[in-house]
């Protein structure tokens, strides 16, 4: 390959084509004594003189002839290539991304995500995949396309990849509309000594703490909000997921002393960072991000 200047094709393609060193020159936009120069070149390298005299004119070698066609595709192979992200066109896009994460981000921000792209892009689909304890391994091998998840969250394998924060969002304290023994505010002992389900089955609590009452462990946060509804159960839940279905379930929440704030963030394998389709994608959920204040 060090023998091979690929700078060469460009004026390789004209000089088949226009048949003229001089024309070829204008083609390409450059002088006629580079175009001759990048002509001695190419005789050189194919040891042929590719154009030669005939009568007033040129014409081309046999073998010159017999490059035409496949220089041609190879420019434009490479042209194809080169304006991916230039021409890049939403609207024509056919492709099904994997998106890792929780019910929590589906409902909140890829729901709105869909239900605006979908309209215009209807062959774009989204498959979501809860998160495993083999996360890392999986982004390693590029198994999926993001991984949306609070940054705190994070294995260290995860930490050096590309990434971009979306929302940030805190949680509160949540119980029946009936519910008594969960006042207007609560603290986390106060809340760990209740009948509790856990949505962050595996996650410390805040400052470490445990529930003393764990009723049950849940991964699904949506699950939680139906768990506790009629009965004496809290949960601690994201802000905007139960803003989205907690007052409609009969529900209430309650401002957590302290509070706990946290950011969801996407993180993707370096190889997607140049796709024009992956990054329409980051864009898109972006945007969506930014629509929900």
């Amino acid at each position: 390959m060090h023998k091979i200047d690929l700078n060469l094709l460009v004026p390789l393609q004209a000089l088949l084509v226009e048949v003229n060193v001089t024309r070829a020159a204008e083609r390409t936009n450059v002088g006629q004594p580079a175009m001759s120069a990048s002509l001695a070149k190419l005789r050189r390298h194919f040891n042929d003189p590719l154009l030669v005299r005939d009568g007033r004119n040129m014409r081309l070698t046999r073998f010159a002839e017999s490059l035409l066609e496949p220089v041609s595709r190879a420019l434009g192979s490479m042209y194809d290539v080169m304006d991916q992200h230039v021409t890049f066109d939403p609207s024509r896009l056919r492709r099904r991304f994997t998106i890792v994460t929780s019910d929590y981000v589906t409902i909140v921000l890829i729901k709105p995500f869909l239900q605006s792209v979908l309209r215009m892009r209807p062959h774009v689909a989204v498959r979501i995949v809860n998160a495993s304890d083999r996360i890392t391994t999986l982004a390693r091998r590029a198994e999926f396309d993001l991984l949306i998840a609070p940054s705190h969250l994070m294995p260290p394998g995860m930490l050096g990849y590309q990434s971009r924060d979306l929302f940030a969002d805190r949680l509160v304290a949540v119980a029946d509309k009936n519910n008594i023994a969960l006042g207007d505010r609560v603290s986390i002992d106060e809340l760990v000594r209740l009948p509790f389900v856990d949505s962050m089955a595996g996650v410390k609590l805040l400052d470490g703490q445990s529930p003393a009452v764990a009723a049950i462990a849940t991964v699904n946060f949506s699950a939680a909000l139906n768990l506790i509804m009629g009965t004496p159960m809290v949960t601690l839940i994201q802000s905007r997921l139960y803003e989205l279905i907690g007052p409609q379930c009969g529900l209430r929440a309650v401002p957590l002393q302290g509070g706990w704030q946290f950011a969801e963030t996407m993180y993707w394998h370096p190889k997607f960072t140049a796709d024009p389709a992956h990054t329409w994608l980051r864009e898109e959920l972006g945007d969506a991000a930014a629509a929900l204040g």
